[in-house]
């Protein structure tokens, strides 16, 4: 009971109570036993009581029983709770139960014997499937499912071998002979015990694994290894002891031996493990060499540019921009080999990207500086360069201390790209300034010098070395290839230079090769230009935007590499905080100590540990010949073809450009393509803040757009394609089917805010115009926010002006599936759309079943006040669920098209006059049978179905179901089968979780369980009683000995009792296939 929702109420007297005292006060008016009161909850009002005194028929006495029940707390926040309908539900069934058992009764004792009514009344329901089959097979088919998805489920598998993991090449095997006889396994003893045990039964083999080595340690079956050096002496089926065993066989001879071998051991031991500190190392050289290469081709064509060697100020500023590359790559190297990182083996370098906004910040203090105060440009620039990576090292480190690094994954993918295509189109641009010498502008002298002939031959071979690289690329995937290429290119380029006999001097002085670093100049030089008393603090200040800019940018390569290098090297569980803070540790760092920004970088990682470096040794060794480069100082500089350097730069510059402008096509839609070419556009003309800013503004109002076209309407359908899970009485059905058309569902989805809100209000508006008013009136708009996970304040008072318009045409707005403490619940309360005031017409429910169910009472509730201005009765107070005028006051007729339609419904369900009473009947009628009568009386009404139920009926036993109690449960055998008197029962199934659901409810005057007593199948639902309940139950025993004893009587019974359960499969499919 514990999986099940606690339905468990306070409860007055029982609809239809089975107690000593009814019985002993009918005794006590002389009334027979067999016609004990049916008490009913509710009171009708003298026109709908007749009262019956003759023999054999029941007497049904209303009395006005007030019912409470204590619900869930959560079920206070709606107006309509699950209880107060069900409540309403159960009145109405009884309503019916009792006018239908009156009717019968009267007839059979006034009018005798007749034929029923017209057979234009009989239900075909021969082809109609069973609930209780249909969930039979979903149970089937899930648990099948479930079982399906565990068999399908990946085993666990071993831990596959990382490419970042140390690598144990070339190391000796160790040897087994120091391990001693007693060292075996502590449950060897018992195993051996087991064995014994096992009445002569051969063990099997087994392999133990003991550590983390892999060895295997000695076994019964696998014995030690021999312990002499030379094993090809001795043959194979010769018995060898181990020292230790030896000794305890000859302890005198034997301890000598011992001792000796066991020092020799020891020393062996020594040995190896010296051995192995020696060789590792060594199996790292070859990464660590490419490391080191990949390392000085990135520090020569971007630590070069780092400053922007085109204005003055800067133009003897190469060899300070390598030295402070350097610098940072192996600070950053230091602190990701040293554990910061999870990955072993991890490569950090200079963030080439931020280069342009290096450049930015230059130009920014020159222009407020002046071109006449070179010093102190320079010494701004120093200190604006260190406080930029000290700005992005405490973005990085708080992102990940605060452990909110999950927020740069909300950043839009395609501004990344558009700000790659911008660093891609910077590079392009400082490719043709370093290889030309020349400052580019958009004017006549600068491109006739572009085109002269030295500077011509400069930036077109670096461009076209570019261009034959990516050509060669796409032929030679081999990841080697590319530094290959670009050591091949200066032995080439010097072997043309010596033929054409041309000195350093002459290639120095035309620009083909870079000028040679004095040679005073120490490695620490750059921190000589530091002058805080030199600095111009105000310029500093002014270029804190671009700072800014740049960390920003800098933080979105984290959630790109670190990703792709975990799947690249097979690293699982990689904590994204945690490489945040590593990032922030090494920029820290390195603002410290005067340098660049860092991070790590993906391919440089790659190549790295696929080539042996996936170890954080390799990286401390790559740490240690990068921070020997910078020690030994730029002089290496004056020795590198510009055309390499240049090569270098066209050639990322290429590959951003192509990433970003060309592989995007056809990958992202237009918008974002739009979008990626005006941040390319912007950064190459406006500026790269300007870009990122213009890119953030795009993308939003295209969210915005895009967002917009999704519509918030999910589904939207009439109450005829969809019912409540109620299986109630057929009658009651019956008027439905006419009327449930007054119900619109609308489904709603996404979060609902003033672009999408404008769609449902339209729809609505739609719905409530004439032509369609006409066609399909609606009383009910049932509004489901169960799929809404958010509402803006536009959103909200649309729903105001929905309200009125609904209220004006007495249109009830229900709203289910919002929790009052949710977010849109608070957003409708604060619009003032929820039932918290006066207004009737403003419903809430916890669930759309609920409020299809307070809907269909309702209607019912004008079925009875329709069905009482026919008759000429009144509406009995307790019956209204909402304010209704009376009976006489009702235009039957039909004055509008939804009093038409109730109308036509309610004179079409209602039951004709007929004679109940089975023309073969003698005696007194079974107590059972005028519930039979009434709950198969609208499926089939003739004579013959009443001559079934009559013989049927005395098999009946009265039976009472306490509160809260389980009639059976799922997978139990059928016992009985069962009409409901009194009370509600709730259908459950499992949902898979180990919980159970409420798909169903049962009331008053219908059968369940029938199918399982006839097919024999067990059951596939849980029942429940929902308070007291009062039901007739026969037999399964009884049933059989009826099949033997009376077949044709029992397999008429049988296709009757096969036809109600039919009514609620429509209503449970519906549900769940167009409401869900």
């Amino acid at each position: 009971m514990s999986t099940f929702p606690n339905r468990r109420r306070t409860t007055g007297t029982a609809a239809f109570p089975a107690s000593s005292a009814n019985a002993n006060a009918g005794a006590a008016t002389g009334v027979p036993s067999h016609e004990r009161d049916i008490e009913l909850g509710t009171s009708l009002r003298s026109e709908f009581l007749h009262p019956m005194h003759s023999a054999g028929a029941r007497s049904i006495r209303i009395v006005p029983v007030p019912i409470s029940r204590a619900g869930d707390n959560h079920s206070a926040n709606y107006s309509q709770t699950p209880d107060s309908i069900r409540d309403r539900t159960m009145m109405l069934s009884n309503l019916a139960l009792h006018a239908g058992m009156r009717d019968s009764i009267s007839s059979s004792r006034n009018e005798g014997a007749g034929l029923g009514p017209d057979a234009s009344r009989r239900s075909s329901t021969d082809d109609r499937s069973s609930i209780d089959q249909i969930l039979a097979e979903a149970g089937s088919a899930a648990g099948n499912l479930s079982r399906l998805l565990r068999e399908r489920s990946p085993a666990p598998l071993p831990a596959p071998h990382r490419l970042h993991e140390p690598s144990c090449v070339g190391l000796p095997r160790l040897d087994y002979s120091y391990i001693g006889a007693e060292r075996v396994p502590k449950n060897a003893k018992a195993r051996k015990g087991a064995h014994a045990d096992g009445a002569g039964q051969e063990p099997a083999p087994q392999s133990e694994d003991y550590g983390s080595t892999g060895r295997h340690m000695p076994t019964q079956d696998r014995p030690l290894p021999p312990l002499h050096p030379d094993t090809s002496k001795h043959h194979p089926g010769d018995a060898r002891l181990p020292d230790e065993q030896a000794v305890l066989l000859c302890p005198q001879q034997c301890s000598t031996s011992a001792a000796a071998s066991a020092d020799s051991g020891y020393l062996q031991r020594r040995g190896h493990a010296v051995l192995s500190l020696l060789i590792m190392p060594l199996q790292y050289v070859p990464a660590v060499v490419l490391g080191l290469i990949m390392n000085l081709l990135d520090g020569l064509s971007y630590g070069l540019i780092a400053f922007p060697v085109s204005i003055p100020a800067y133009s003897k500023f190469g060899p300070v921009g390598f030295s402070m590359y350097m610098l940072s790559t192996a600070i950053a190297q230091l602190v990701y080999s040293g554990g910061a990182s999870a990955f072993r083996g991890a490569n950090g370098t200079m963030l080439i990207e931020a280069i342009p906004f290096l450049y930015a910040i230059c130009n920014k203090v020159v222009a407020s500086v002046g071109m006449g105060q070179p010093d102190r440009i320079v010494a701004t620039t120093m200190i604006a360069y260190t406080a930029s990576t000290i700005i992005t090292g405490l973005v990085f480190f708080l992102l990940g201390f605060l452990k909110i690094g999950v927020l740069v994954d909300f950043f839009p993918r395609h501004i990344l790209v558009g700000c790659i295509g911008g660093v891609g189109y910077f590079l392009l641009q400082t490719g043709m300034e370093v290889t030309s010498q020349l400052k580019l502008s958009l004017s006549w002298p600068v491109l006739r010098e572009l085109f002269a002939p030295n500077a011509f031959g400069l930036w077109a071979s670096s461009l076209g070395l570019a261009i034959l690289l990516r050509v060669l690329s796409a032929r030679f995937t081999h990841p080697l290839f590319v530094p290959v290429f670009f050591m091949i290119v200066p032995a080439i380029f010097y072997a043309a230079a010596a033929a054409l006999g041309l000195s350093m001097e002459t290639l120095r002085a035309t620009g083909w090769v870079f000028e040679l670093p004095d040679s005073s100049v120490p490695f620490y030089y750059f921190y000589t230009l530091f002058d805080f008393g030199n600095t111009d603090w105000r310029a500093v200040v002014k270029a804190i935007p671009t700072m800014l800019g740049l960390a920003f940018f800098s933080i979105l390569h984290v959630p790109i590499n670190v990703p792709a290098l975990a799947v690249s090297t097979n690293a699982d569980k990689i904590d994204t905080n945690r490489e945040l803070l590593a990032h922030g540790i090494s920029n820290l760092l390195s603002g410290c100590m005067g340098s660049f920004q860092n991070y790590l970088v993906y391919s440089n990682s790659v190549l790295f540990i696929r080539s042996g470096g996936g170890s954080n040794l390799a990286g401390m060794m790559l740490c240690a010949t990068t921070l020997a480069v910078f020690l030994s100082g730029p002089a290496i500089i004056g020795y590198i073809p510009t055309m390499v350097v240049g090569a270098l730069i066209f050639h990322l510059g290429l590959e951003l450009v192509k990433e970003s402008l060309f592989d995007t096509i056809g990958v992202v839609n237009r918008i974002e393509y739009a979008t990626i070419v005006a941040i390319v556009v912007a950064m190459a003309t406006i500026g790269f803040n300007e870009g990122i800013f213009i890119g953030i503004l795009m993308a939003c109002f295209f969210f915005i757009l895009l967002y917009s076209r999704r519509p918030a309407l999910r589904k939207a359908y009439t109450g005829s394609a969809v019912r409540s899970t109620v299986r109630r009485l057929y009658s009651q059905r019956r008027f439905l089917d006419e009327v449930c058309k007054q119900i619109q569902v609308m489904r709603l989805q996404g979060f609902m805010f003033f672009g999408t809100i404008n769609g449902v209000e339209a729809y609505i508006r739609n719905l409530l115009e004439q032509r369609q008013w006409h066609a399909n009136p609606i009383r009910f708009l049932v509004l489901d926010f169960a799929l809404v996970n958010g509402m803006d304040f536009s959103a909200a008072e649309a729903f105001i002006r929905i309200r009125r318009l609904l209220e004006s045409r007495e249109i009830y707005m229900v709203i289910c599936g919002a929790e009052r403490v949710s977010e849109v619940g608070r957003a409708l309360r604060a619009a003032g759309v929820w039932s918290d005031d006066e207004c009737e017409y403003v419903q809430t429910s916890p669930s759309l079943n609920e409020a299809l169910e307070w809907c269909e009472n309702v209607l019912l509730q004008y079925y009875y006040l329709h069905q009482a201005a026919l008759v000429g009765t009144e509406m009995p107070q307790s019956y209204s669920i909402v304010s209704t005028p009376q009976p006489n006051e009702v235009d039957v007729y039909g004055s509008s098209p939804r009093h038409a339609m109730v109308s036509e419904a309610t004179q079409s369900a209602m039951p004709a006059s007929h004679d109940h009473t089975p023309a073969s009947q003698t005696g007194e009628l079974a107590p059972a049978f005028p519930l039979l009568h009434q709950a198969f009386l609208d499926l089939d009404s003739s004579q013959s179905a009443s001559e079934t139920l009559a013989f049927i009926a005395p098999h009946f036993v009265r039976k009472q179901l306490p509160a809260e109690e389980c009639l059976w449960r799922v997978g139990s055998a059928a016992d009985a089968m069962y009409i409901t008197e009194s009370g509600t029962l709730r259908v459950f199934v499992e949902n898979g979780n180990g919980e159970s659901e409420a798909i169903e409810s049962i009331l008053p005057g219908t059968s369940l369980g029938e199918l399982a007593v006839i097919t024999g199948r067990n059951h596939s639902t849980t029942v429940i009683s929902d308070g007291s309940v009062v039901m007739w139950e026969l037999s399964k025993k009884t049933y059989e000995e009826l099949c033997t004893r009376e077949p044709a009587k029992t397999l008429a019974f049988v296709r009757l009792a096969l036809m109600y359960p039919a009514q609620g499969m429509k209503a449970i499919t519906a549900y769940a296939f167009c409401a869900q």
